[in-house]
C-alpha cells in the first residue's frame, strides 16, 4: 500500500496539506484527497510532482486566480 503526504505549492513555498492519503480523485478544479481513516478534503490546483521513491509525496501547484 502506498500512503502519501500532499503538499500545496504556491508563491514559491510548499505547505503540507494532508498526511496518510490513500486516495486521490480528480475533481472539476482540483482533487479530492482521502486519508487512511476516511477523512476527506478538496484541494484546488494541478499536479506538479509525484515522488514515491524518496518522500511518498504529491505536490499540487496552486492555481492562480
Amino acid at each position: 500500500m502506498c500512503i502519501a503526504t500532499i503538499y500545496l505549492d504556491g508563491g514559491g513555498h510548499r505547505e503540507e496539506v494532508m498526511r496518510a492519503v490513500v486516495r486521490i480523485e480528480a475533481e472539476r478544479n482540483g482533487f479530492l484527497l482521502v486519508t487512511l481513516l476516511g477523512e476527506a478534503k478538496c484541494v484546488e490546483g494541478r499536479p506538479k510532482s509525484v515522488d514515491f521513491l524518496r518522500e511518498r509525496s504529491v505536490t499540487i501547484q496552486e492555481e492562480k486566480s
